[in-house]
């Protein structure tokens, strides 16, 4: 677990929480080899996360496209005005 906290300002109780944290999300998981805790990346967890992600972008992009409407809509009407 050192070796994990030392590129970091971390301490080692923190990365353990931050794993911890990980770990209750679904996005790593943990074996035990004797007196280790190997960790790696969850396949299931991480794919759910891009799921997830991909809706988001999507609704972000629906979103953005009805902006650009009102706004082009606003120009249109100050240009009226003028």
């Amino acid at each position: 677990m050192n070796e994990l906290a030392e590129p970091f300002e971390m301490t080692q109780p923190a990365i353990s929480q931050h794993l911890k944290v990980l770990e209750d999300a679904g996005l790593i998981v943990r074996r035990i080899e004797g007196k280790k805790r190997p960790r790696r990346l969850a396949r299931a967890g991480i794919e759910e996360m891009d799921q997830w992600l991909a809706r988001l972008r999507k609704a972000l992009e629906a979103n953005y496209s009805r902006l650009d409407e009102v706004l082009a809509g606003v120009e249109t009407h100050k240009k009226g005005k003028e």
